[in-house]
This record gives C-alpha cells, sequence and structure tokens, in this order.
C-alpha cells in the first residue's frame, strides 16, 4: 500500500531528491517542510503515516524537537536522516520510537527498504 510520507528537511535540492524518490518507489508526498514550525503546519493539513527529518532544519531549530511534537500530538514516527548519526543522537532519538537511521547521501534501496520495512510494521503491507 501506499504510505503518506512528510519530508522534514530545509536543503532544497535534497528535499526534491528525496520527494522524487518517494513518488518513484510508489509512495505519496504529503509536504516538504524547512523547520518545526513548517513541519507542525503541514503534518496538521494532512497527517502523514509517517516523516523523514533531518535533524537540522532552517533558522537553527531541530528535528529533534519536531519528532517528538510528531510523535506526542499524532503518534507520527520518523525515519531520520542525517550526515552525522552518531550513538548519543541514536540513543537520544529512541524516546520517539523512529523505524530508522538513514545517513545522507541517501540511496534509493536503502530508503526503499526502510519504507517497506515501515510499511509492514504499520500494517499497510509491502508494495
Amino acid at each position: 500500500m501506499t504510505l503518506r510520507v512528510l519530508i522534514v528537511e530545509d536543503e532544497f535540492l535534497i528535499a526534491l531528491d528525496l520527494q522524487d524518490q518517494i513518488e518513484v518507489l510508489g509512495h505519496r508526498v504529503t509536504g516538504v517542510a524547512r523547520d518545526v514550525e513548517s513541519c507542525k503546519q503541514a503534518a496538521s493539513r494532512e497527517r502523514p503515516d509517517l516523516a523523514l527529518m533531518d535533524l537540522r532544519l532552517a533558522g537553527g531549530s531541530s528535528g529533534v524537537q519536531a519528532s517528538r511534537w510528531l510523535h506526542d500530538v499524532l503518534s507520527v514516527r520518523c525515519i531520520f536522516i542525517s550526515g552525522n548519526l552518531d550513538d548519543g543522537t541514536r540513543q537520544a532519538l529512541a524516546v520517539v520510537k523512529p523505524f530508522a537511521f538513514l545517513g545522507k547521501p541517501i540511496l534509493t534501496h536503502q530508503l526503499e527498504r526502510a519504507l517497506s520495512d515501515c510499511s509492514r510494521e504499520l500494517g499497510k503491507g509491502a508494495d
């Protein structure tokens, strides 16, 4: 089944590439957000099944903060994407029950596997 995915990434070209990859894999992008506030607005407009979440967002805002809001308010979990996914960061994010951690650059086969795992865990079956 098709997943509804919110992209939270402040780098325009990376967000565009992720959107292309998600759509090619047969899923739907519900919105693209650059910071915590635009993440809240996009997720409130159309609730995603999951979010692809960068750790460092525009204006110095934090993907950790955005993911906590998504988790606590909407029960939406994330796949975290970053060039810096050390053990301390992973442990700090355990509270929001991440689906996966993907290092940048995101390769299509890695994203496909992560989305397929999310689909199964959400009970939507694998494409």
